[in-house]
């Protein structure tokens, strides 16, 4: 008997919406809605702002103006797509703007890719700090378009397959891949050219 009141008894483990459920009550107008979906997305976005920009500050100010965005757009959603794929775009494009705005200053690049990292560990034992990785990549990145250079972060630090990185990008995975296969031949160029140690180490990487 007990057990059958227990049974009877509402509880408060409300099951939470899934994006598209959330979407449309903001639709409907429910400000509170649209409080819960950015903190749902801030910690996704933000990490994608940084990883593509490489600088928390300009992170924090791109992740603010993409939530403005979301709010002004959240009409042009089409539910029959994942959110995130959707929200991902609108990330990148407002990164993309960024950078193409912002292509001189110093803090523009990621500083910890792949790329750079793994030469790092494996120049015969030498320890190689921090500033002097973000120094080699800052400057062989320079040499990159926006559109290169947010490929080549999601595709070599975030391990997003090519197809992905087409839906989250709005182009034919073919795009991608020519796009990265330039942004390695071109930073590899760079490589050669002022880094020529990090170059060795690259070939034997590929």
């Amino acid at each position: 008997m007990a057990a059958e009141l227990r049974l009877m008894i509402p509880t408060n483990d409300a099951v939470e919406p899934d994006d598209r459920q959330l979407v449309q009550t903001i639709r409907e107008g429910d400000a509170e809605a649209f409080e819960t979906l950015v903190r749902r997305k801030t910690s996704k976005v933000y990490a994608l702002c940084y990883r593509i920009i490489g600088n928390a500050e300009d992170a924090k100010d791109i992740s603010q103006l993409v939530f403005i965005k979301l709010w002004e757009n959240l009409e042009k959603y089409d539910p029959q797509y994942a959110f995130d794929t959707w929200l991902y775009r609108m990330v990148t494009n407002v990164a993309i703007d960024f950078m193409r705005n912002k292509q001189s200053r110093d803090n523009a690049v990621n500083s910890n890719l792949r790329l750079v990292r793994t030469a790092a560990e494996a120049d015969q034992g030498v320890a190689v700090q921090r500033k002097e990785i973000e120094s080699v990549f800052n400057a062989v990145s320079q040499v990159l378009s926006p559109k290169q250079k947010t490929i080549f972060v999601m595709r070599e630090m975030d391990d997003m397959a090519s197809a992905d990185i087409a839906k989250v990008l709005g182009c034919r995975e073919s795009t991608v891949r020519n796009h990265l296969f330039n942004a390695r031949k071109l930073m590899q160029q760079q490589l050669m050219k002022r880094f020529p140690e990090y170059a060795r180490l690259w070939r034997n990487d590929r």
